[in-house]
């Protein structure tokens, strides 16, 4: 456990008289389900390896995490002053047992994101993906597991942020600064993420690469997937002499020289695309200096506008290869609903420490609603209000069995 025992009222307790068996639960997953796989013998572990709770009174690291989470949760715009109210309210402090008596101020939320041991957050993201990511193993349609890897950036428009890139014409004086997030999407979650500061970061020749190569799964079966954003012939080498297997699409104007032609499939449509060629050829730099072999498929939509996929992948067929790439867009929708949906375009802190906590926590929060959405087949908007009127659910549960009631009576 954290600082505290769990009482006979925790969140861990209502309605679950019985382990939780995944196999019965594949539908109509509950937030409260979602909820116990937060590993807390787990974090006792990370809190004394982090020693994120050296010398600290109120805002422990249990106490922050979950302040976060609800916090992130139950506001549609959150910031320093509404967490403070979170914090200070009796249903936050009944729901996640918490001693009642706790109060704090917004500028020491303020304070202790800017200080407290971020790398707490970040090792209880990546127990939280292993745990979900196992439990909840889906193969996906294709023979691979597909990771794609994207970029986004968010903006302070005040120019109040620690640190950022500088983006615009008026670089020196009015441009905003920018931080970009790369984030690693593998089946339904977010698998791990970048944050870049610096300038020479805007190139996704140098982000992207970077997050591929910190990916913590490089096995055989794992295929990145990337955007066009990514051209750097020696880019393509590394990741093709690290055994890196990616689909990503190359520009239409690009120089190559055909080594081997390979035989067309019958069936030449994909979706909207024709496939017009496959082969297997060599590209060339600025400096004309010759990659690696690469298989490179030419397709047209209907209206004759050429899309080049570029892959190291010689044993599949061009239909997969393209089907791979299609995937991409998955990780596109992912930004727009944490973006939408948890508040992930503006900053709750402008100190980089706290930017960082921020989003861990929203890809936690992120990782209990996806799963949430996709168990009960429903949209994100929805899966997001639903996951919280299960959580103020829980309050009033807990009330009841406090008052000597009997919850199920009520919540059926």
């Amino acid at each position: 456990m954290f600082v505290n025992q769990c009482s006979n009222w925790c969140f861990r307790c209502v309605f679950l008289s019985q382990d939780f068996i995944l196999e019965k639960h594949l539908q109509n997953i509950r937030a409260n389900e979602l909820l116990q796989f937060i590993p807390e013998d787990e974090f006792a572990t990370i809190i004394q390896d982090t020693q994120v709770d050296y010398q600290v009174k109120k805002l422990y690291g249990r106490n922050m995490f979950y302040l976060l989470l609800y916090g992130l949760l139950e506001s549609s715009k959150p910031s320093l002053r509404s967490l403070e109210d979170v914090f200070n309210s009796t249903k936050f402090k009944v729901i996640f047992n918490l001693d009642r008596d706790l109060k704090t101020k917004y500028n020491s939320i303020s304070d202790r994101l800017s200080t407290m041991n971020v790398d707490f957050f970040k090792h209880s993201y990546e127990q939280l993906y292993i745990q979900f990511s196992n439990s909840f193993k889906e193969k996906e349609s294709l023979s691979y597991n597909i990771t794609r890897v994207d970029s986004s950036m968010v903006a302070e428009v005040a120019n109040k942020i620690e640190e950022g890139m500088i983006v615009g014409v008026k670089k020196e004086k009015n441009g905003k600064k920018q931080i970009k997030y790369t984030v690693s999407m593998t089946d339904l979650l977010p698998s791990s993420v970048e944050v870049f500061t610096k300038q020479t970061y805007l190139s996704e020749d140098i982000a992207i690469p970077e997050a591929i190569m910190n990916h913590v799964d490089k096995r055989k079966d794992n295929v990145f997937v990337f955007d066009r954003g990514v051209q750097s012939r020696k880019v393509f080498n590394e990741l093709d002499d690290d055994q890196i297997s990616f689909v990503t699409r190359l520009n239409e104007t690009a120089r190559t020289e055909v080594v081997e032609a390979y035989r067309l499939p019958k069936e030449k449509k994909v979706n909207n695309l024709t496939i017009i060629s496959d082969e297997k050829v060599i590209l060339f730099d600025k400096k004309h200096k010759r990659s690696n072999p690469f298989r490179l498929i030419k397709t047209i939509d209907e209206e004759e506008k050429p899309y080049w996929f570029l892959t190291n992948l010689f044993d599949e067929d061009a239909h997969t290869i393209i089907r791979i790439y299609k995937r991409r867009w998955d990780i596109e929708v992912f930004f727009r609903f944490i973006k939408q949906e948890l508040s992930f375009k503006h900053f709750i802190s402008t100190s980089m420490n706290g930017i960082k906590i921020i989003l861990y926590m929203t890809l936690i929060l992120a990782m209990l609603i996806l799963l949430y959405k996709k168990y009960n087949k429903i949209g994100y908007k929805t899966a997001k209000r639903r996951f919280y009127y299960e959580v103020e659910e829980l309050y009033m549960s807990i009330i009841i069995k406090l008052s000597g009631g009997d919850p199920n009576i009520v919540f059926r």
